[in-house]
């Protein structure tokens, strides 16, 4: 592992990848960083405007969703209209080919998102409603697979402590794609309390590890740190939703956060 030292603080960065590291060791690896990304998450709540619902895809076979996508939307904008107007659909989905006709016949304007270490027919669609009324709200629904096989992680980066504690890390996938090599960021997440440029201390050894795996574009997509990576050098290529998620600065102040699609050219 290599030392690295924040503010006086001195920790250790660990890089596997899959061809140094066995499949389930690094899978392992990964949901211990997911552990720490999935409790920071909790810092942060939806935008009073933004109504998120997450359709039920685990079984594609049988899902009422990705069966009647239009009728499912049509009937989630009956119900909860009844509490305000709805202004705005997003529909953020790794079934992208699947929706583009019943979607498109029903007015949603499409957007194909090309990641190609990411989830394949990763699109969103968009419908733009005239209603009366205020506030006009947001209806976000999310259809991701998050088990789709070609982003299981193929390098982990693990951040720990003098003691050995985990205090943060990084993973994501690499593939080939006409004859350049592409990361797809799955997450970066630290544990709270370290000195403030760990994040991007982490983040700049990432980027160095991938340049060292000839990566040479990586993309992401965030709900809450689109400003950190755009300090890096990343480039918005899609802003979906406005405002979706919230949190409270340091100084108590109300700071909202766009999901965004974002990628960097190494």
């Amino acid at each position: 592992m290599t030392p690295m030292t924040v503010d006086g603080r001195v920790f250790r960065l660990g890089v596997s990848t899959l061809a140094d590291t066995p499949r389930e060791r690094l899978d392992a690896e990964a949901a211990e960083i997911y552990q720490i990304f999935a409790e920071r998450e909790r810092e942060f709540g939806f935008g009073p405007n933004v109504l998120v619902e997450y359709p039920p895809i685990a079984d594609p076979q049988a899902s009422p969703f990705l069966a009647d996508p239009a009728g499912h939307v049509a009937a989630r904008l009956a119900e909860l209209e009844a509490e305000g107007p709805i202004s705005r659909v997003v529909v953020l989905t790794t079934f992208g080919q699947q929706l583009l006709a019943p979607l498109g016949a029903s007015g949603f304007v499409s957007a194909r998102i090309d990641m190609p270490a990411g989830p394949d027919h990763t699109y969103a669609f968009t419908l733009d409603r005239a209603v009366e009324g205020e506030p006009a709200r947001v209806l976000y629904l999310e259809a991701v697979d998050e088990a789709d096989e070609k982003i299981r992680p193929t390098f982990v980066l693990r951040l720990v402590d003098g003691e050995g504690q985990l205090r943060g890390g990084a993973c994501g996938a690499v593939h080939m794609r006409d004859g350049r090599r592409y990361a797809y960021l799955a997450m970066l997440t630290l544990v709270p309390g370290l000195p403030p440029s760990t994040g991007t201390r982490l983040a700049m050894a990432m980027l160095d590890s991938l340049r060292s795996q000839g990566v040479a574009v990586v993309h992401l997509g965030t709900q809450t740190a689109g400003r950190f990576y755009e300090k890096l050098g990343f480039r918005v290529t899609h802003r979906l939703v406005e405002g979706l998620r919230t949190r409270l600065s340091g100084d108590g102040r109300q700071v909202n956060d766009d999901l965004v699609m974002l990628s960097l050219e190494l």
